[in-house]
């Protein structure tokens, strides 16, 4: 019986020469696929999220004077609490996008009173006719008046700053939540024991009921 002669390598539809190649091509598909899917990113939670940025905010020294303030604003237990808007994947860590707001433990009288305590040297505190708020705020927005006039910027910076303050904490109660910043910005690198949380400059940060 006669056999049939072999067929030619070139009628053969995938060559054994490019095998290689075509799986490939199919690894790198399917790698590009599990990435679009999210692959094995696993994203912190919100609540992971607002532990590592106040554990930053309580351990970093430079956060001193900043921890002050929260204190004279939001009592002794008040607390910053975090908004987060945004969490990107960078390369093994994360950048996260987060407003943050002050939960009040005191009236906001009280906390405007401890601020113009601080912003009044004691020598003239000594002077005001009584010690309540209205007699701080008389006595400062004098100032921004004198201050106005050797200094129209300054002047009116605290002007405003006075007139901010006001609407932010005037009636707010022990348990509310102020606005702080808006447009925050930080990387959060993985650890063994959680998160590390690194404050990043961002360019849009808007101070909303601070001192200016």
């Amino acid at each position: 019986m006669r056999q049939n002669p072999a067929v030619p390598n070139s009628m053969i539809p995938f060559p054994r020469r490019r095998l290689p190649s075509l799986l490939g091509l199919v690894a790198a598909a399917a790698l590009l696929a599990g990435c679009e899917r999210g692959g094995d990113i696993r994203y912190p939670d919100d609540a992971a999220i607002a532990q590592a940025l106040r554990q930053n905010f309580t351990d970093d020294p430079d956060n001193a004077r900043a921890r002050e303030l929260i204190q004279t604003l939001g009592g002794a237990e008040g607390q910053l609490d975090y908004q987060v808007r945004r969490v990107i994947w960078r390369q093994g860590s994360f950048e996260v996008h987060y407003d943050a707001s002050l939960r009040m433990a005191q009236g906001g009288e009280q906390s405007l009173q401890r601020l113009y305590a601080t912003m009044i040297p004691k020598e003239e505190a000594a002077k005001l006719p009584d010690p309540g708020l209205k007699a701080q705020e008389d006595w400062l927005n004098a100032q921004a008046d004198a201050l106005a006039r050797s200094d129209a910027a300054q002047g009116q910076s605290l002007k405003a700053s006075l007139e901010n303050l006001g609407r932010c904490y005037r009636q707010a109660k022990a348990g509310d939540t102020v606005p702080l910043m808006e447009g925050l910005h930080a990387l959060l690198s993985p650890t063994r024991d959680g998160l590390y949380a690194e404050r990043l400059q961002a360019p849009g940060v808007q101070l909303k009921c601070l001192p200016l």
